[in-house]
């Protein structure tokens, strides 16, 4: 008897689709789950892309283009248009469940299918199965600093800045940094970074 396959989204706040996030996500997943993805910019022109960049004290989310180019995104427009983008990878592209790629901590909503949101499993780990006293966190910029020490909201937190899509500091300076402030875990608060980077 033939079984048709589980059909589970992946929903990436740029474009699809993401090779360097999927060619890891297919190594941890049963042979009889299929993978579909979409990107809430899919659809949109560069003019259209453009109006979505945060201006000045908007808080940024960071994500790729088809192209591999970064991009920045205004967090309360990406937040707005979620919603929608689940629905349609539920409802047009029959997905039984959906995730989505991206660390930042999205209010919770009733939604048709099952949504993970990573960050409420990164929190829970943190939390409750680790139980760190002095977390590291490594955000993609500078200015998502002030927004990962309030989404933490710890004591003993260090937070420091690398993109996973742009060349700048080496991961060996951040480890660096890391190992001398004495943090017991450190978190890589983007999906974009690579499990080779982790």
């Amino acid at each position: 008897m033939h079984l048709s396959k589980t059909r589970i989204g992946l929903l990436t706040i740029g474009q699809s689709p993401r090779d360097d996030i999927t060619s890891d996500v297919r190594l941890l997943l049963s042979s009889d789950i299929e993978i579909v993805e979409y990107g809430i910019l899919d659809d949109l022109n560069p003019e259209e892309i453009a109006f979505l960049m945060p201006r000045a004290q908007e808080t940024p989310l960071v994500s790729r283009l088809r192209d591999g180019r970064q991009v920045l995104l205004n967090e309360k427009r990406i937040r707005e248009l979620l919603p929608e983008a689940i629905e349609f990878m539920n409802t047009k592209m029959n997905v039984n469940s959906v995730g989505v790629l991206c660390t930042h901590d999205f209010p919770k909503k009733k939604y048709s299918c099952p949504v993970i949101f990573p960050s409420d499993y990164m929190k829970f780990i943190i939390d409750e199965i680790l139980g760190v006293k002095k977390l590291g966190v490594v955000v993609p910029l500078d200015s998502q600093i002030e927004a990962a020490k309030r989404k933490w909201g710890r004591k003993r937190l260090l937070v420091v800045s690398k993109s996973p899509y742009v060349q700048g500091k080496t991961w060996n300076g951040i480890a660096d940094v890391l190992f001398e402030e004495r943090v017991d875990t450190a978190i890589l608060d983007c999906i974009g970074y690579k499990i080779q980077d982790r």
